[in-house]
Parts: C-alpha cells; structure tokens; sequence
C-alpha cells in the first residue's frame, strides 16, 4: 500500500486533465474515452479517504479498494504510454514537415495500430471502473468526505503525572530531568518560557515530562502545578476546566470558551508550571492558551511534549530531544518488567537473549515495555524467548494493540501523500542508512510528490523529508551535518510493511518471498541475494512491477534480459551488484523514471538507453570500468538528476547541454584525454543549463575558458570545483606557470549566484582564492552560504574573510600547505570578533602541515568594547577539530568564549603543550598523539574525555562534571621511536626518557586526580584503560592499585599487547568480568564474586 488511493486519484486526475487538454489525445481518437474515465472518477473520489482508513477493519471495502487501485496502476500505464507516443509523434513533425499543421496525415497513419490497441485498453479501463462505481456495497459505509482537511477517528489518550519507579531507569533519565529542571528554575524576567520536549511515540516524552513534573524542586519553586494530555482530539472547553481544577480553582457555572478564559487567568496567581502533554497542533497554545496565560498575575513555566518539531518551533519553544534508551539501561527496564526480585538466575540465563530482544527495541521504552508483556507470558526458557526474537510477526500480532496503536497514531495524522512517502521508507533494509536525495528521487520517479504550481518537485520533495523528520517518523543521523541523511527506526519500518504487504514485499536475509497468487506485488525490495538474482515467477507473471531495488549483494550477479521484461518498472536500483552489463532490451523499459547503476562493473550503456524518454534519474557513479558514455544520453530530454561522481570517464559526449531539464549534474567532466578528436565538453555547455541546483565540475585543470558558463545558472544552490591533483598520472596540463594561471583565470570567471547554499574546493591549484571569495563584501555576496570545504588548496597563502558569512554553519579547511597563520583576516576586516561566525556549529581544521599561529582577533588590536562582547564570538560553535597539525603551538584565546561548544578532537598537534579554559566545552574531549602535551586544565563542564598516547602529560584539573574517562597508557604497544612526530625531532627525546619508566605505572596526573575524586570527580561512572601488558598484570601483583579505582562504579582494563581484559562493576553486588585466568585466580582468592 505504498499507494494512498485519494492521493494517486488526485494526482492521476491532474495528469489527465492535462493530456485530455492536448492535442495528442485528439489524434489518438480516445479524448472521449479519457472523458469517461474523468467523470467516473470524479464520482467516488470523494469516497476515496474514508475509504483507505476502513480498509483495514472492513474485508468487503478491502477488497474494494484493492480492485480500484489496480485499475488506477493500469489507467497510470496507460497515460504514459499516451505521452510517450505523442512525443514520438512531435518529435517527427517537427523533423520532417514543413508546414503549420499540426499533426500531418502520415503521422495519424503510422500510428493507427498504437491507436487501436490503446483505444480498447481504456474501453477495458472504463468497463472496470463502471463496475467498481456500480458496486454499491461498499459505499454506504463510507463518508464523501471531498475536502482537504484530515478527519481522525483516533481514540483520545489520557496521560497522568504518576511517577511510576520501575519506569525510571538509570542515569539518562535522571540526567536529563535535572538538566531540564536547571533551566525551569532559573530566575529571570520573561513572563512564562516554554519548553518543548520533542521525540517518536513511545520513546519517553511523557515518563521525561512526569519526572520533571514531580521534582522536589518543581515543587517547591512552583505552588500552582497543572498536568493535562492534550492529545489529538480534545474539546477546548474542557481543556480549559481540566486546567482550571488542576490550579485549584472553580469554574461555578461558565461553559463557553469565552466565560472560561477568565477563571483560568485569575487562579493563576502564584508562580505556576503547566504541562501541556501530547500535543499535535500549534493552535491549541496560539488559538486557546495564550492569551489566558499572558494575562495572569502571575509568571511560569509551560511544558509541551509532542511528536512533532514544528509544534514546539511553532510556539518558540527551545527543543529538547529525548534519547534512545541505551542498550544496558533497556536490559534493566526488560528485567523489572519481567522478572520478580527472586529470579536472578534466570536473569543471568536469559541475558544473552535478552539483550537481543532490547537491540531489536531499538531503543524505545514502549516497545521494550510492551515486549515485556509478551514475555511475562512466557515460560522462562531460551526456546520461548528465541522464538519471539524470531518471530516474523514481532510488532504487530505478538506486540498486541499497545505499541502499533501508538505508531499507528503518528502515522494517520499524516496527509495522504506524506503517507506514501513514509511508507516507501520501509522497502529500505532494517537499519540502513536512507540518503535524503535518493528518497527524493525514489518518490518523484514514483509519482508520490503532489505538484504545487511552480514549485520545483525536489523542494517539494525535501519538505516531504523534513516533515517526517519533524514528526520523528525518521531519525536523522547524528553524525549528518547537513541532515541529509536518517534512519527508520525499526519498529516504525515493521509497521509500515504490514501497511504495505498487500503491494510491496522485501525479501532478505534467508526469507523465502511467499505470497497470496491474488496479490499483485508492485515494489519488491531484495536484499542478500546471492549468486544470482532471481525474480519470483509469480511477479514476472503479473507484469506490474514498478520499483526493484536489490541491497547488500555485491556478488549478484544480474540477467540483463530479464530485467528487460520488467516494463512497468519506473524505479531500478542495481546499486552495488555484481552486474557487468546491460542489453538493448534496456530500451523496453519504457517507464522507467529512476536507473541508478553505481559502483557497478558495467562497461558501457546500450545506445537503446535513447528509448527511456521517461528517464528523470541516471546514476552511474564509482563504476570503475566505465570510461565514455554514448551519445544517446543527450537525447533524454526529461532526466532531471545526472550523477558521474568518482567514475573516470575520459570526457563527456557533447550535446550535454540539450538536458535542459537537468536540476542536478554531479560529475560535469571538463574537456577529453587529449586524443585527436575534439570529444569533450568545454564550459560553455553549461549555459543552457538554467534550472541547475546542484552542480560538480571534474578535471577543471583542462578548462580553457568559463566566462560565462554559469551566467544562467540563477538558481544554482550547490557548487563543487574539483581540479586533479597535481601528481595524478593523468593530469597532463600538469602545474606549471600557465596552468595556475589558468586556474587561476578559470576560478574567478565561475563565480556562483547569491543563493549558493553550498560550496567545495578540491585541489584547486591556483595561486591564490578567486576575487568573489576573498571580498571584504562576502556576506553580502553570499548571504545563504552554509556549507564550506577547502580541501588541498596548497599554493593559496591567505584565507578569505570567511567570519562575513551570515549563515556559515559548516567549515572545513584541509591541506592548506601555504598557510602558516591564521589570525583576524578570516574574521572579515568589517567584522568584530562579536560578529564573526554568527552560525558557525563545525570548525575542521586537518593536515595542516605548516600552520604554526591562530588568533581569534582577542590581542591588543581589538577594542575594549569587542573584548566585551567576546561572549559572542562563536556563539553556536558545537564541534572543533583538529587533526595532523604539527606546528600548531597553541590554541587560541578567544576560543574559551564559544558557550555552545559540545565536542572538541584534537589529535597529531605535536607541538601543542596544554588545553586549557573552555569554560563550556560539555560533552566530549578527544586528545590522540599530542606527544608534547603536558597540561589539560578549566574544563569545568566536561562529562567525557578519551585521552591516546600523549606520554607528556602532567597535569589533569579542574573537570568536575567528568563522567567517562578513557586512557591508552602510554604509548602501550608503540615504542617512543614510533610514534609520530612530524617535524619536530626534539620531541623524540622528550618522550624516550619517559617512557620506559612510565610503561609499568599509573600515570601521576591519573593518581592525584583519583586521590581528590571525593571533591572533583564525584560525578565520575566509568573509567576506561587501555595499557601494556605490564601494566595490566601488575594489577594482579599489586593489590594497591584497586584501592585506587574500586570507588568508580564501572571500570574496564584491557591489554593493548594481548588478548586480556577485565571489567569490574561496583554494583550491588560487586562483581568482575574477565577472560584472564590469572586474573580471574586472583580475584576469586580475594573473595570477589567473579562472572
């Protein structure tokens, strides 16, 4: 059911009240016809909505539906292959008349068997539909609902503020309720603050909310405490006399809206806190909520939960994201549902399983919680269990009606196309990494995006995607900056193929595809295929196939001809297989929308690929074996994404510049390998191209001119300039005084609109940046500007003024051998060190090689003023990176005054000697091969920090939020000779005096840290270390050792050298893990209780 019956109807009625317009269908003789069709359509689209909610409770409008999207698939077919004529039709016309007619006498004959043939095919179409009309049955349980708006029949659910302790497990919970309450409490002078806590159905909003709610310190900072569930449907009367009671006032004998708002103004009189929880729409604080909360004599505080982003941005409240359960604290939660306090044993059998149920959970406590009522239902063995973790039917029948009712609410407040959309997410493998403009191709190749008047289909398409990640439908990936890549969470994805099973199937991972002969499967999803694929006969049979996608199978083998019969096909995907090439019956494809073919062995394209006029996506990037592409590319008039990138294709065919519809071409290869015949493409073919987004330009060392190839290219949003490396085999031009010039000259002719959004330098060998990126008006210039890579650019000597850029959220500079400082040119000469980087959140600074100074503007050259407005400089700084900068001797001052900085790396900076004064620096700091290092100092508010041979360092303080601490003492398997110094050979023998003596010990710093832990380290977990097998084994010698660490409550100890580990827990009940005999020989001795 990827199709949503009154979004296709809508969307097919469009299409063909275009066609029926035209002239082709006048001349094909079926405008009748097609008329017919329109007016029986009309007649139950109406019905179409209602129609799509009661399938599932209703067999006979099951059915119903079943047959009217066939039909709707076949008169789908049917208009394509309609169009696809007319253009053939247009295309001779306009080839061999020479008059104004519009469609000659000749060209009516020579199509008179496809006017036959499809004349009778829209009779068959009408007589099926005229039978589905006719069919009362179904519809007087239906309603003509024929409007826009969403109508729920979702069933209110009451939430209460009830602290439930089993539900209340380990640290995360605690952490957040108290961070949240920190920010509650605060004084200040705003009237009321909002706070929006956000995440997926089932993930905790509500268990996060309630804690807070009945904090201590909530209590007693707040006298008035109002708790109501919102939820989807709710009457605003009532809502307004539940608030009322829950404040301690009477509402006597109002009713209407208008005489309520008044009582809940008045009884708000103290300091208040309201939460407001499971709330799906703004209005309800905007429309209802606001104004009696302004106007009370009183101030407060608002909770809202919601599943949805926007409602919490909406009513600008700052988001709070509720985690994923982690695995341990899930086991735990798994436990106290299940088990009784008396049944260790069979916690300790079953953990191994166990475990493995919660990872399925992935992370959701609903789903954990509702797993747990299966399981208390279960004898206590590991069959029991491992037939639940096996079943096929985990998240719905065995889960009952708790958890996908929960999902199943998410997903009905969806509109009808954003159902599609989402429910195509799930032919991707559990757990794989969805990319946001594969999804957005996949969706317009199938038709699923509603057009919006002029609005571009990606941009409708990308609003699709962040709806559903607004409404945690899908997860976006921590580690994408940029967001466009995300997951689906796995009990989402089995919701959403039961909603599907009836038109789609996945098949992997050794299930066998099995299905109903009546069902006609339109998408199938393989995934593990092995060998060969192999399409299942009954879907070769059916011959309606649309979307084939095959995953994690990179030794299929694939039958060319085969998919060759597969002519319903509009989405192909053969990415990553072991297919070598592709036949001319390739051309039969004749619907296909969507072709991706990357890092395949194919060695050419069949010139038939000229046939797919329907083609909107070709993807051939990374097949390694392909060097030239046909001519025939440039006949697809309709391909509207082109990607080639990292694929060594000697030259592009000309004519490129005939795609006028191309948004997106990844991989434009300037000029040819130098043969005698003039192949290539010069800049100029990208002149006509002026619907560009997205844009990369290969080999530009070849271009001998760009003045003008992107004066048309007004929309452009994404621009990446790669040049080859000087020392690749083959670069002719080479890097000589004319190539850089002409780099150089190339450079500042392809200066991108103001739109420009994104921006990539790669091996640009000119001397210098080009003019429009070095202006001291860049902010002006570039005002959308968000994403910025210059990687390997060796021969530029000065950075531009990049601190001007308004938006710039994400910096990466790499490679820049010329550079040797960095200081307050990159602010901008017109910024402050106030103003500079106003949105920067990523700063990556790598291979640096002679880059010895960094200032941030804070020396004597800056004003008074600037100094104390320093607060703000960075001001949105989360992650700072810096890798194999050798010379770098220290880090800047100003750097201390970025309040929102989360995570720091720094590693291979060998002359860098302390870290010290980042006040805000919370989450992580990760220091690796800094072997000058000596001092780690004023981070106040670090919780983890991982620290890899750095043998110099002395001195560890002030970290009194540390909660994670990791050490590789020192260099462990290294000696001093191997570890990397760079060019600072004095360095060398720094470490080799030290390092024999500190092979076999703790180190000082560590001890006298340890020794304060009553003051400073109070809130620390986990102790992690990483040494010699010296070391380790001298925690069996030297019992002095566990007195040091046996205060931390998790510590683990591994060999470097050697296979041993051993991991202690504080408990209750304490107890060792390890897979060292010695150790655990030792251990038991001493009476420790040994797993």
């Amino acid at each position: 059911m990827a199709m949503i019956l009154d979004a296709f109807v809508r969307r097919y009625m469009t299409k063909l009240a275009d066609f029926v317009q035209g002239e082709v269908s006048i001349m094909l003789k079926v405008k009748d016809d097609l008329q017919k069709l329109q007016r029986r359509l009309e007649r139950i689209r109406g019905f179409l909505e209602h129609a799509e909610r009661k399938r599932h409770e209703d067999p006979n409008i099951s059915i119903w539906v079943r047959e009217l999207k066939d039909i709707m698939y076949d008169a789908d077919d049917i208009i394509d292959l309609c169009i696809i004529e007319g253009g053939k039709l247009s295309e001779s016309h306009q080839s061999i008349s020479v008059i104004c007619h519009p469609f000659p006498l000749f060209s009516c004959f020579s199509c008179m068997k496809f006017r036959h043939e499809i004349g009778k095919r829209i009779r068959d179409l009408n007589n099926r539909l005229n039978k589905i009309v006719e069919d009362r049955s179904a519809f007087p349980k239906l309603e003509n609902t024929n409007r826009d708006v969403q109508v729920s029949r979702v069933n209110v659910r009451q939430t209460f503020p009830i602290e439930v302790k089993s539900d209340i497990i380990g640290t995360q919970i605690e952490e957040a309720t108290q961070d949240l309450v920190d920010s509650l409490v605060k004084e200040d002078k705003q009237k009321f603050l909002i706070l929006g806590i956000v995440g997926m159905g089932g993930i905790g909003k509500t268990t996060l909310a309630s804690n807070i709610y009945n904090d201590e310190r909530i209590k007693e900072n707040f006298p008035i405490r109002v708790w109501v569930c919102v939820s989807k449907e709710f009457l605003e009367t009532e809502l307004l006399k539940e608030m009322i009671r829950s404040a301690g006032g009477d509402y006597g004998q109002a009713k209407t809206k208008a005489e309520l708002i008044p009582y809940l103004s008045s009884v708000l009189s103290k300091r208040f806190i309201i939460v407001l929880d499971d709330i799906w729409e703004a209005k309800v604080w905007e429309d209802l909520l606001r104004y009696p909360l302004d106007s009370a004599t009183a101030s407060g505080r608002i909770v809202i939960t919601t599943r949805d982003e926007n409602v919490a941005t909406n009513v600008r409240a700052p988001v709070y994201h509720v985690d994923k359960m982690d695995r341990d604290h899930g086991w735990t939660l798994l436990c106290k549902k299940v088990f009784r306090d008396d049944e260790k044993e069979e916690i300790f059998n079953l953990k191994e399983i166990g475990i493995k149920i919660v990872e399925k959970c992935d992370g959701l406590p609903l789903a954990i919680k509702t797993i747990a009522g299966v399981l208390r239902l279960k004898n206590r063995s590991s069959i029991e269990w491992n037939n639940v973790l096996r079943s096929d039917a985990w998240s719905m029948s065995q889960l009952q009606t708790e958890l996908p009712g929960a999902l199943f609410l998410s997903y009905e407040d969806l509109s009808s196309d954003l159902k599609q959309c989402f429910l195509y997410c799930s032919l991707y493998p559990e757990g794989y990494t969805i990319y946001r403009d594969d999804l957005d191709q996949y969706w317009l190749a199938e038709g699923l995006v509603k057009s919006q008047g002029d609005v571009l289909l990606e941009d409708l398409a990308e609003n699709y995607y962040q709806e559903l990640i607004c409404r945690n439908l899908l997860q976006p990936d921590s580690h994408s900056v940029d967001g466009s890549h995300c997951t689906m969470h796995d009990l989402l994805r089995c919701l959403a193929l039961f909603l599907i099973a009836d038109e789609s199937a996945f098949v992997g991972h050794e299930k066998i595809y099995n299905t109903n002969p009546l069902t006609k499967h339109r998408r199938l999803s393989i995934s593990n295929m092995g060998e060969m694929l192999k399409i299942p006969d009954a879907v070769k049979k059916q011959r309606c196939l649309r979307t084939l996608f095959v995953w994690n199978s990179p030794r299929t083998k694939i039958d060319e001809h085969e998919i060759g019969t597969l002519g319903q096909l509009r989405v192909l995907d053969l990415k990553d297989t072991g297919l070598v090439s592709l036949s001319d019956s390739m051309g039969k494809l004749l619907h296909l929308r969507f072709l991706n073919l990357d890092r395949t062995n194919v060695k050419n394209l069949p010139e038939s690929i000229r046939c797919l006029q329907n083609l909107q996506t070709l993807s051939l990037s990374g097949c390694k074996s392909l060097h030239t592409l046909p001519n025939a590319i440039t006949s697809l008039c309709n391909l509207r994404c082109l990607l080639l990138l990292e694929t060594p294709l000697s030259h592009l065919p000309k004519g490129i510049g005939k795609l006028r519809n191309l948004i997106c071409l990844g991989g434009f290869v300037v000029g040819d390998d130098g043969g005698e015949e003039d192949r290539g493409c010069d800049l100029e073919e990208l002149r006509s191209l002026s619907q560009l987004r997205v844009l990369r330009i290969d080999r530009l060392e070849r271009s001998r001119e760009g003045a003008s190839a992107l004066a048309n290219s007004c929309f452009l949003k994404r621009m990446f300039l790669f040049w080859l490396p000087p020392e690749a085999e083959n670069n002719q031009p080479g890097c000589g005084d004319d190539a850089i010039q002409m780099a150089n000259k190339t450079c500042n002719d392809l200066s991108p609109p103001s739109h420009l959004e994104e921006l990539q330098f790669q091996d640009f060998i000119g001397s210098g940046f080009p003019g429009w990126l070095m202006s001291s008006s860049l902010g002006a210039s570039f005002p959308h500007l968000a994403f910025l890579i210059l990687d390997n650019c060796r021969s530029c000597p000065q950075l531009p003024p990049l601190g001007l850029l308004p938006q710039l959220k994400y910096l990466r500079i790499s490679g820049a051998d010329a550079i040797s400082r960095i200081g307050p040119e990159l602010l901008g000469r017109r910024a402050s060190v106030v103003t500079a980087f106003p949105r920067l959140e990523y700063l990556i600074l790598q291979d640096m090689r002679n880059w010895k100074e960094w200032s941030l503007g804070m020396g004597e050259e800056v004003r008074d003023d600037e100094i104390r407005g320093a607060s703000k400089l960075l001001p949105r700084l989360k992650k700072l990176v810096l890798e194999n900068c050798p010379e770098l001797i220290a880090l800047p001052e100003g750097l201390g005054h970025a309040t929102n900085l989360q995570v720091s790396q720094i590693a291979g900076a060998h002359n860098l000697r302390e870290i010290k004064n980042l006040p805000s620096l919370t989450d992580r700091l990760y220091i690796k091969e800094n072997p000058r290092l000596e001092r780690v100092s004023n981070l106040p508010m670090l919780k983890s920090m991982e620290i890899l041979n750095c043998p110099m360092l002395e001195q560890v303080e002030n970290l009194d939020k540390l909660q994670y601490l990791v050490l590789e003492h020192p260099s462990a398997a290294q000696g001093p000779s191997e570890i990397p110094i760079g060019p600072s050979p004095e360095c060398l023998q720094d470490v080799s005096n030290n390092f024999d003596q500190k092979m076999e010990h703790l180190p000082r710093w560590l001890l006298e840290l340890f020794g304060q832990h009553q003051n400073s380290l109070q809130n620390l977990r986990k102790f992690g270390l990483k040494c010699s097998s010296l070391l380790f084994k001298s925690f069996l010698n030297d019992t002095s050792n566990w007195p040091i660490i046996q205060w931390i409550p998790e510590v683990w100890i591994q060999e470097i050298d050697g296979p041993s580990w051993t991991r202690y827990t504080k408990g209750p009940p304490r107890n060792f893990q390890t897979n060292s005999e010695e150790f655990e020989s030792v251990l038991s001795s001493a009476g420790y209780h040994v797993v």
